[in-house]
């Protein structure tokens, strides 16, 4: 229950794609890449799975900005001492052959984030490397993030820029959010959103195709439908343990309309 509410909030406050702009980059969890056992590997995915925005100078997590570091790589250095990550990383750094002539960037979360979410949030650096992977040190394991591929990149930009979404509605427990997107199919809609894990949109869809499955592992199980109402109508509807989220995308002359509804048991 806890997790759903989670993340409902997140996805409310938190805008789709933030600050989607020509000059940012969007970065997705290595699963493949965390160095422990297949149990914590598991937990750590489930917990550290986010989709994060970010450009030369500031990077967002959950809503949290992290800001580049100015200065040089004695800089960097300098700051990575202080906080131990030589020492405290020493295993994980080895494994990937990684040292300071491969960090590109240092970046710090704000102490602006006056969220409760951000002060106590799960890390308080971020690392750009050379090959542009992100590198997080996160409770003694290092978590690498890989930058989307320009195609992935583009319709996510291009998902954003022509987004419109009204004010938020709350009634008791439920939540519901109507957004407009200019000059795109329900398709092209479904497709940038399901660049993002948040959304579990796990589905390549066709138009017209219904759906139903299960997705479950050892953190999360959600039931999934997808019905088509015709052939400018989806509907989307994910149940999870603690409550359920529906989708209905409804494509209108020249945009598509999309009706996001959460409802908590």
């Amino acid at each position: 229950m806890k997790k759903f509410l989670f993340g409902c909030i997140l996805l409310f406050l938190v805008p789709y794609f933030t600050y989607a702009s020509n000059n940012n980059h969007y970065y997705l969890l290595i699963k493949d890449k965390i160095n422990v056992e297949n149990k914590e590997k598991k937990w750590l995915a489930s917990i550290l799975n986010n989709f994060i925005v970010g450009n030369e100078q500031k990077i967002k997590v959950l809503g949290c900005n992290f800001k580049r570091v100015k200065g040089d790589k004695e800089t960097i250095y300098n700051q990575l001492t202080k906080l131990n990550i030589f020492e405290d990383y020493n295993e994980d750094l080895k494994k990937y052959d990684l040292s300071l002539n491969k960090f590109n960037g240092l970046y710090f979360i704000e102490p602006s984030n006056l969220s409760e979410r951000c002060m106590g949030f799960n890390y308080e650096i971020i690392i750009l490397l050379n090959n542009n992977e992100l590198m997080i040190p996160y409770n003694k394991h290092l978590v690498f993030y890989k930058q989307l591929a320009i195609t992935d990149e583009n319709k996510i930009n291009n998902f954003k820029r022509n987004e419109n979404c009204l004010e938020t509605k709350y009634f008791e427990m439920e939540s519901t959010k109507v957004c407009f997107y200019k000059n795109m199919t329900i398709l092209d809609v479904y497709e940038a959103m399901s660049i993002n894990p948040t959304y579990e949109f796990r589905k390549k869809i066709k138009q017209g195709e219904d759906f139903s499955d299960i997705y479950e592992d050892d953190y999360m199980r959600v039931e999934v439908e997808y019905k088509w109402k015709g052939k400018n109508k989806l509907e989307i509807v994910q149940y999870f343990d603690g409550g359920e989220t529906y989708y209905t995308f409804v494509n209108q002359e020249k945009r598509t309309k999309l009706i996001t509804k959460f409802s908590p048991d």
